[in-house]
C-alpha cells in the first residue's frame, strides 16, 4: 500500500492536496507522479504556497465549483496554467455551503440525498465530460483538479481519472477515503464555529457530510454498472473513451 506522506504536498493554506501517482493498476503497471493532483479550493494560498505550486509544474487547473463559489474565493492566477472551471454539481437544489445563504445546508441535505447526488454525478456531466477530454492531451498535463474541499466532485472526477487509468476499484475507494485524514483539521474548526447554532442530531448530519463515506463513493460506482452494465461500458458511452483511447492514455500516464 501506498503510503501516505509520499503522496501529500504540503502548503500552508490549501488542505487534501495530493499526487495521484503511485498507484497501482490492474495489470502492474504505476501512474506516474506529477501528472495529476487533487485538492481542495486553492485561493487561500500564501506566497510561500504559490512558490511551492509553481515547482509543480502544473499545466491545467480544473475547478468543479460553480460560478458563486469561484467568484466568493477566486484561484490564484498562474501565467503558464490554462484555467479551466465548469460545475460539477449539475441540477441539484442544494446551494453548496460555501456559497451565502448556504449555512443550513447541513440541516436540509441528508447523507441519503447525498448518495443521490453521488450516484448522478458521473452522468451527461460537462464538467466531467470536458475533464476526460482535457487528459487525453499529454499537453495538458500535470494537472491538478479540485472543488471546495477536495472530497465529492473531486472524489468522483478522481474516481474517473484513476478508473480510465485501470487502477482497481478498492485503490480508488481508498484514494477517495484518504480525504478524511487530510481534511481533518478543516472539519473540526467548522464544528467549533457551528456548534452553538446545530442540537446533537444535526451536528451528527454535519459530519456525516464532511465525511468521505465509502457508502457515497459506492453508490456512484454502482450506478455506472446499473446505466450500462460494465465501467467499461460507461467510459466509451459516457466519455468516449474506447479501448484504444483509454490504451493511449495508458501508454502516456503509466510507467
Amino acid at each position: 500500500m501506498e503510503q501516505l506522506d509520499t503522496k501529500v504536498i504540503p502548503f500552508e493554506a490549501v488542505y487534501n492536496f495530493r499526487d495521484m501517482g503511485g498507484y497501482k493498476t490492474r495489470d502492474g503497471r504505476i501512474v506516474k507522479k506529477g501528472l495529476f493532483y487533487r485538492s481542495a479550493a486553492l485561493g487561500k494560498m500564501t506566497s510561500v504556497d504559490k512558490e511551492r505550486f509553481e515547482m509543480l509544474g502544473i499545466r491545467t487547473i480544473f475547478d468543479y465549483r460553480d460560478n458563486k463559489e469561484a467568484q466568493h474565493n477566486p484561484n490564484p492566477v498562474f501565467s503558464h496554467a490554462r484555467y479551466i472551471q465548469i460545475p460539477a454539481k449539475g441540477n441539484h437544489a442544494f446551494e453548496m455551503p460555501t456559497n451565502a445563504g448556504g449555512k443550513d445546508f447541513y440541516k436540509v441535505v441528508s447523507p441519503e440525498m447525498f448518495r443521490n447526488f453521488y450516484a448522478q454525478m458521473p452522468f451527461n456531466n460537462p464538467s466531467f465530460k470536458e475533464l476526460m477530454k482535457t487528459i487525453q492531451n499529454p499537453d495538458n498535463l500535470g494537472l491538478v483538479h479540485h472543488c471546495a474541499v477536495g472530497k465529492d466532485r473531486t472524489g468522483i472526477g478522481g474516481a474517473l481519472i484513476l478508473l480510465a487509468l485501470d487502477v482497481p476499484e478498492e485503490t480508488i475507494m481508498e484514494d477517495y477515503l484518504d480525504t478524511n485524514i487530510h481534511l481533518q483539521p478543516m472539519v473540526e474548526k467548522m464544528a467549533q464555529a457551528i456548534q452553538h447554532q446545530y442540537n446533537a442530531q444535526e451536528l451528527q448530519q454535519f459530519y456525516a457530510l464532511m465525511s468521505a463515506r465509502e457508502d457515497y463513493l459506492q453508490a456512484a460506482l454502482d450506478a455506472m454498472d446499473d446505466h450500462y452494465g460494465s465501467k467499461t461500458a460507461f467510459m466509451e458511452q459516457e466519455f468516449g473513451l474506447t479501448t484504444e483511447k483509454r490504451m493511449q492514455l495508458q501508454s502516456y500516464c503509466l510507467t
